[in-house]
């Protein structure tokens, strides 16, 4: 027994010479199959058992050497990729707000002092992001039902006694109005992640099960006017079903389920899409290169510093300026994609993808509105938009991605653990 603990003290002292302690667990399994490995070879080449030990610490190397290299293999940087657009795209909002504030002349815009509560949502919102970004994001996936339990529940309770503006209820808390049901997507993909991510859709019984788990959010945003939240979670919830392994037959159908009454909703706003605003939409896209020297014509659009924000950008700083706001939000929607495909823990990739989609689906139907394609009210411009939950949630995502690539050379042993306590 003293011999073995050799093994533990070497196994302790490489330990030492590694800094991310997240993948700590995963090494001392390796290294401890490894050593007990060498040390079986030694023994039936006829060594007692303290010169086979003895043989198989030889051949690990030296523990200095060792714990060097695989601190360097198993770093966990901030992702530059990934922080640098959003930061950058936050910035670019920031501005924009300050435009709006103190150079429209929306009275009622600068009342609302949208520059000031904007920057105080920027900064909590970072602040959150660089916190989530060190935390072990592994940790919530024991916790997936209860997100799941609490987000259905938030959500009966803002539709059933939530103060209705323009059909969507509002969660009044006294100190705040949230709109809840748009940051329902993110919280969502977060808890399918784990819900979904060994799940057996070959199952009948569990392949029922799953589909009611995922029609149930997405019926209580239908008794709403949120069309466009139910549509991005239609999406979210159908790539969640592909990233789980569910039949493309099993997945449509979903999605095609799913999206019978929003496409019905989606041709009655078509038919009377004929309102002041898609003439402004047409005014403001009228645009230079440059811009319109940043003056807003009053009277134009109410929501231009939310659904609108992208026409305001086109002008008032000009194509150009929209064009870098629009390759930043791809080019971070493409990184989020293009990374997950290098995360070992498939609960990870999850995650990862669904928020993906997530942004991607919510960037895509606020480009469709603000090019007058869509008639889709009430879609925010992912970092740009003014509004405080969707900025701290989408922050918070962001927080959680750059936790999930910090630690995508992770072995899976954290659900191995949880597993094994189930």
């Amino acid at each position: 027994m003293g011999l073995e603990n050799d093994f533990e003290v070497y196994i302790k002292e490489l330990c030492k010479q590694i800094r991310n302690k997240d993948v700590h667990s995963s090494i001392k399994l390796e290294i401890s199959d490894h050593l007990q490995t060498l040390k079986e070879e030694a023994l039936l080449a006829g060594l007692s058992e303290e010169e086979a030990i003895d043989q198989a610490l030889a051949r690990m190397g030296d523990v200095k050497l060792l714990g060097k290299q695989l601190n360097e293999t198993h770093k966990a940087p901030m992702d530059i990729k990934t922080i640098l657009p959003v930061m950058t795209a936050s910035l670019f909002g920031l501005l924009v707000m300050y435009y709006l504030q103190f150079h429209s002349t929306f009275t009622e815009i600068q009342d609302m002092k949208v520059f000031n509560k904007s920057l105080i949502f920027y900064l909590l919102g970072i602040l959150l992001m660089l916190s989530l970004s060190t935390f072990d994001y592994r940790k919530l996936l024991k916790f997936s039902k209860h997100i799941y339990a609490g987000t259905v529940l938030i959500l009966l309770i803002t539709v059933l006694f939530g103060v209705r503006v323009d059909g969507v209820p509002f969660l009044i808390l006294g100190f705040a109005n949230i709109n809840f049901t748009e940051i329902t997507p993110f919280l969502l993909v977060m808890s399918f992640a784990g819900i979904f991510h060994s799940w057996n859709w070959n199952d009948s019984r569990k392949s029922w099960l799953g589909v009611g788990i995922l029609a149930l959010p997405i019926l209580l945003l239908l008794t709403t006017s949120a069309i466009a939240t139910s549509i991005i979670c239609i999406i979210g919830c159908t790539a969640i079903m592909f990233g789980s392994r569910a039949s493309l037959k099993q997945a449509i159908t979903f999605a095609a389920a799913a999206s019978i009454w929003p496409i019905f909703n989606l041709l009655v706003l078509s038919q009377n899409y004929t309102s002041i605003d898609t003439k402004d939409i047409k005014k403001l896209g009228a645009s230079d290169f440059i811009g319109n020297s940043l003056n807003l014509t009053p009277n134009l659009i109410s929501e231009v510093h939310t659904d609108f924000i992208f026409t305001y950008i086109i002008y008032s700083f000009g194509w150009l300026a929209a064009i870098i706001a629009f390759v930043l939000v791809v080019f971070f929607i493409w990184r989020i994609l293009s990374a997950a495909k290098s995360v070992n823990f498939i609960y990870g990739k999850m995650l990862a993808i669904g928020l993906a989609v997530t942004f991607a689906s919510q960037f895509i139907l606020s480009i469709l509105t603000n090019l007058g394609l869509s008639p889709l009210p009430g879609v925010a411009m992912p970092f740009m938009s003014f509004g405080g939950s969707h900025i701290l949630l989408e922050m918070i995502a962001v927080g959680l991605i750059l936790s999930i690539f910090r630690r995508r050379k992770a072995a899976d042993i954290l659900w191995l653990d949880v597993k094994n306590n189930t």
